[in-house]
């Protein structure tokens, strides 16, 4: 099974920023992972399939005693769903607005890159853009002018805006990873983006 963390090292080589993490295989050592990273973390199996579907990904947890409950809980939902994951990610949980960026093969264009609203809406809400891939900085920066969830990377209700050129060479560089690897499909869900850059906090990859 494909492992998240794989995902992460192949993102970061191409000069993505990945939201801090460690690799674990128990509870203890996830207790010890969310210590050195910082409260608020998320715990979640490192594979890269849909975690949500699985009960493989818990977010917001804001203390020891609750890394201990949800772990627990999290073995229970996986043994219901006949999964058994290899390691578990343990990852510093990043605020901000979450997008997500997508590319895959076109029989007739080619590479193509998507750009839309993340996290469990980007399944609810049709919110995506598309371009052939490779993109310019200027493509980048029309794709984001076109989504909806636009209004928020600019500041909304008194929000922060969010860093739009990290956005953008994160989009620049997803749209040119051909040059380093073979793939089918690569899933990037969610990008979180906020005053400090663009970061990756999940990544499904199909070679």
């Amino acid at each position: 099974m494909p492992k998240l963390a794989d995902n992460f090292i192949l993102l970061e080589k191409i000069g993505l920023k990945i939201a801090p993490y460690k690799v674990v295989f128990n509870s203890k050592a996830a207790l010890n992972a969310a210590d050195e990273l910082g409260y608020p973390v998320v715990l979640k199996i490192g594979s890269d399939i849909h975690k949500k579907d699985v009960g493989g990904v818990i977010t917001n947890i804001h203390n020891g005693l609750d890394m201990s409950e949800l772990w627990r809980e999290m073995q229970e939902n996986l043994e219901k769903n006949n999964v058994q994951p290899d390691e578990f990610v343990v990852q510093q949980q990043a605020s901000g607005v979450e997008l997500v960026v997508g590319l895959k093969k076109d029989p007739v264009f080619g590479d193509i890159i998507m750009l839309g609203s993340g996290g469990t809406m980007a399944e609810v809400i049709e919110d995506v853009v598309f371009r052939v891939c490779p993109i310019t900085f200027q493509d980048a920066e029309e794709m984001i002018s076109e989504i909806k969830a636009s209004k928020l990377l600019k500041g909304f209700r008194g929000e922060k805006p969010v860093n739009l050129e990290a956005l953008k060479d994160a989009m620049f560089k997803l749209s040119r990873i051909h040059r380093h690897m073979e793939f089918r499909e690569i899933d990037v869900n969610p990008l979180i983006v906020n005053e400090d850059g663009a970061f990756v906090a999940d990544a499904r990859i199909v070679t």
